[in-house]
C-alpha cells in the first residue's frame, strides 16, 4: 500500500471472514490509528464513498444513505448462502471501491463499500459498520498472516 507521503507499506491479512467477504490488513510501520466506526446510521443520512475507482487515484464521492436491508444472497465460494445487513446508497460505486469505507460526515466509517447495483449508475451497496466491527475489533490486535482461502 502507499500512504499518503508516498512511502510504500507491505499489508498482510490477519483476519478474513469468507461469510461477509471482509478481510483486515495488517501494516507493519504504518503507525496510523485506524477509523472509528459509527453507530446506525439513519435513512436519508449524508455519507461519502472513498476508494480507488477503476484504479485511479484516490476519489471520494458524496453519497446518501437509502435504507437499511437485511440482504440473503450466496456467499462469495457459491456453496453457501449469507445474511448480510447492508445499506443501500444513493452513489456512484464503481468497480475498485469495493472493501473502501462509506463514511460519516463526523469522520467515522458507517460501513464498508461492496456493489453497485446493476444497470444503474447511482445506487450501491454497503456492508453497515454493526456487520462488519465485530471482524475489525477481532483483527485490531492481530499480526500473524492467515489464509484468504483463494480468494484474492
Amino acid at each position: 500500500m502507499t500512504a499518503p507521503d508516498g512511502a510504500t507499506y507491505q499489508a498482510q491479512v490477519v483476519l478474513y471472514d469468507p461469510q461477509i467477504d471482509i478481510a483486515v490488513l495488517y501494516v507493519p510501520g504504518l503507525n496510523l490509528q485506524p477509523l472509528s466506526f459509527a453507530g446506525p446510521a439513519s435513512s436519508g443520512a449524508d455519507a461519502v464513498v472513498a476508494g480507488y475507482p477503476l484504479d485511479h487515484s484516490f476519489t471520494a464521492v458524496p453519497a446518501r444513505i437509502a435504507e437499511t436491508q437485511s440482504a440473503v444472497g450466496p456467499d462469495i465460494y457459491q456453496t453457501g448462502t449469507v445474511d448480510r445487513e447492508i445499506y443501500e446508497i444513493r452513489a456512484v460505486v464503481q468497480p475498485g471501491n469495493s472493501g473502501g469505507p462509506l463514511i460519516a460526515p463526523n469522520g467515522e466509517v458507517d460501513g464498508v463499500v461492496f456493489a453497485a447495483a446493476v444497470g444503474v449508475s447511482d445506487t450501491g451497496f454497503a456492508l453497515t459498520s454493526g456487520e462488519v466491527e465485530p471482524d475489525a475489533s477481532a483483527g485490531a490486535s492481530a499480526t500473524a498472516q492467515v489464509s484468504t482461502q483463494g480468494c484474492d
